[in-house]
This record gives structure tokens, sequence and C-alpha cells, in this order.
């Protein structure tokens, strides 16, 4: 059985996603897919919550999409998973599960543990897996759908140093 307390953060957390949702995302006019700010919360939700936590908050968040806008760009979820950004949300969905797997490699409670760990799920697992699919739905090579990803990792790493810095300034409240 879940605490109240838990539920609470696995609420919070969702809650974060979604208002992540509402900041306008990029376009960037080559790519068709834009720069968002909600695979931070996918970090954070990673990192607080937890494999089993993190899943039910992500799956929550799914649940809500299907009748809310709640990605970005105000999209619900059959129409984000339709299109050119389906496996950069898939990849979202098993990020906590992913940094679980890599944490129990990659285990020293220090930051920069921390934030390795979350840049290889948060940057490099989320953009290969996005450019798998974008080439797949574009048609494009898989070469050229990595390359047109590298436009992200400069500031999807800055996402994860902040994120790495949250959790290891607040990790107290972890509840993992």
């Amino acid at each position: 059985m879940i605490s109240t307390k838990t539920m609470s953060y696995i609420a919070l957390m969702t809650t974060l996603l979604i208002v992540l949702g509402f900041i306008p995302a990029i376009p960037l006019g080559f790519i068709p897919v834009p720069i968002v700010l909600q695979n931070m919360g996918v970090m954070l939700i990673a990192l607080f919550l937890g494999a089993k936590k993190g899943t039910i908050a992500m799956s929550l968040f799914f649940i809500f999409g299907l009748v809310f806008p709640v990605f970005s760009g105000k999209a619900t979820l059959i129409p984000v998973l339709t299109g050119a950004t389906a496996g950069y949300v898939i990849a979202w969905f098993l990020l906590p599960i992913a940094l679980h797997l890599v944490r129990k490699v990659i285990f020293i409670n220090q930051f920069f543990y921390h934030f390795l760990a979350i840049w290889l799920v948060g940057v490099v697992f989320v953009d290969v897996l996005g450019a798998i699919w974008l080439s797949l739905y574009t048609g494009g090579s898989l070469q050229a759908s990595l390359i047109s990803n590298l436009v992200f990792v400069p500031l999807d790493t800055i996402k994860a140093l902040l994120a790495a810095y949250l959790f290891s300034r607040v990790k107290g409240l972890v509840i993992i």
C-alpha cells in the first residue's frame, strides 16, 4: 500500500511535469521536434521518485494526457504518440526504470555521479530513442536523425545539471 505522503509526492511531481508543459516549446524548423522543458521534469521524477514511484507518476501523466492537453504544445497523448515526438515520449516513460538500472552500475552518492547517471539516461537514452523513432517517422536515415538530435544535447545537459543539483540539495526529501 502506498502512503499518503508518497501519493502526495507522486501527485506533486506529476503536477510539475504538467506545469512544465505549459511553457511554450521552441520550434527549431529543421527538425519536427521542439525544445521543451518537460524533459527536465521527467528527469526530476526519475531522480526523486525512483523506478516504481516514478513509473507510477509517468503513468498518471499519460493517463491525464489521454483526456487533457498536458504535453508541450497543448497536445494530448494520442497525437503525441502518432507524431514525430513519440520516441522521446516513450523514452520518458521508461526513464525512471532506466535510471534505476544505471544507478545499479554507477551509484556513488555524490553530485557528479547523480549528474552522470541522469545525463546518460535523460539525455543520451532519450535522444537515441527519439532519433530512432524520428528516422522511422520521417523516412530519413538514422544517422541524419542522430546528427539532428545533437542540437538538443547542450540545453539538455544544462537541464540534467539543474536536475542533479536540485536532487543533491534536497535529497533528504527523496522517497525512493
